[in-house]
């Protein structure tokens, strides 16, 4: 499936550039350079900041937090609310509305190197990381290992289960340098029955290699320990293969690098977990079969975790926007990031009152980029100067003093330089 998966990219990206015959040849050759060349900005990105309304409204390196979408995206959305409003319950409108789930999870599936059954389709990486702390039957004493890079949505979940059923947390250094495989073990017990981390730190954009990542699932399937990943950064940003990366489940949303609408979002799961993974909430379409003497049946695929009335517009939005993304090509988007992020980095060592919180290591990096701020230099508030005084948006962090870049391919090297000059600035 996966190199099925490649040649149907390298298709799509061979496709969009074939579609501008009109553009010359030596300018057509641009396209598959690299950032950071020297080279005028490629032709391709130039075109796809054309149709992100936010890249010309500020310099937007706030992906990590919430993506802007493109127009087609919004406009898909729109198209599908004015469908269905012709006629909610009309078959020849709803018939149609009630194909975007299937295809959407049958495209994300294909893209993500998920099986054909373990898509749920969520409506934020909250929502798939509450589906996976809920689906066990905790008693007291049940360990659970987070990190200390997580977002609240992966530390309040754990809390509540530490004061509704007695569980216990604990907490695993992954700052840059750390060893994965060595703090897990240091933290596994007999006790322990779930690993949550993060596929890319929102802290400090350190990413779990696929190869570790797969280390790492073979020695907690040994000890029975469901391995989740909270990969909210994670489509978009850094290649994102479900089955290279070997984990039980993996949440992650539509809004941020995948530059979808808010209120999306996937949950992967292997097959052969899903009833092991148990539903904690249910409702209509939960189930294939019921009846009301109390049988039914769950659906035999990760559908099973959806239920209820769903917004399907902005769903289809969700699948416009991954195939817009794919029409540009993730290998070449995520390249250019991978280029981007090496940019800034140089930047970055050419002032000497900043610092590099992120890994420097190529496997280890993303595209969520973090500086330290020197001492005395408040991350807040120069986050709100930034956008206030400069139309430059970042992020503060968790760690006091660091401030986040979110690098997507749609940024550029000047406005990179214009947002590290600036933080130098205002933090002289």
């Amino acid at each position: 499936m996966f190199d099925r998966r490649l040649d149907r990219r390298k298709f799509l990206t061979q496709a969009s550039a074939t579609a501008a015959s009109v553009v010359p040849i030596g300018l057509l050759a641009r396209f598959e350079g690299r950032a950071g060349t020297g080279l005028p900005q490629e032709d391709w990105v130039s075109r796809a900041r054309s149709e992100i309304p936010a890249a010309s409204e500020s310099a937007y390196f706030q992906t990590g937090g919430i993506g802007p979408a493109a127009r087609s995206t919004i406009e898909e959305v729109g198209l599908k609310l004015a469908l269905q409003n012709r006629g909610p319950a009309d078959p020849r409108f709803s018939d149609a509305m009630a194909q975007i789930e299937p295809n959407l999870r049958a495209y994300l599936a294909d893209v993500f190197g998920v099986s054909p059954n373990g898509v749920a389709l969520t409506h934020s990486t909250s929502e798939g990381i509450s589906i996976a702390a809920w689906s066990l039957n905790w008693e007291v004493g049940d360990e659970v290992i987070v990190s200390n890079q997580e977002h609240p949505a992966n530390v309040i979940p754990w809390y509540v289960l530490r004061d509704r059923f007695g569980i216990q947390i604990r907490e695993i250094d992954l700052d840059s340098g750390t060893s994965l495989l060595d703090e897990v073990a240091s933290a596994l017990s007999p006790r322990t029955r779930m690993l949550s981390i993060s596929h890319v730190s929102r802290n400090n954009g350190r990413r779990i290699r696929a190869a570790e990542s797969a280390d790492l699932a073979r020695i907690l399937r040994a000890r029975d320990v469901v391995y989740h990943l909270d990969g909210a950064q994670g489509p978009g940003c850094v290649p994102v293969d479900f089955g290279e990366l070997g984990c039980d489940c993996y949440s992650t949303c539509g809004h941020k690098w995948l530059l979808g609408p808010k209120g999306t979002g996937a949950f992967f799961v292997r097959e052969e977990m899903l009833d092991r993974l148990q539903l904690s909430w249910a409702g209509s379409h939960s189930h294939a079969t019921m009846d009301y003497e109390g049988s039914y049946a769950l659906l035999p695929s990760a559908a099973r975790y959806e239920f209820g009335t769903r917004a399907l517009a902005d769903f289809a939005g969700l699948h416009a926007a991954v195939s817009w993304m794919e029409q540009r090509g993730f290998e070449r988007v995520l390249n250019r990031i991978e280029d981007l992020v090496g940019y800034a980095i140089g930047v970055v060592d050419a002032h000497p009152g900043l610092a590099l919180a992120s890994p420097a290591d190529v496997e280890d990096r993303s595209g969520v980029f973090v500086l330290r701020l020197p001492p005395g230099c408040d991350a807040t508030d120069v986050y709100h100067r930034l956008a206030g005084e400069r139309r430059v948006l970042s992020s503060p962090v968790r760690r006091e003093g660091d401030l986040r870049l979110a690098i997507h391919f749609f940024n550029t090297e000047d406005e990179i330089d214009s947002a590290i000059e600036g933080i130098a600035a205002l933090c002289s």
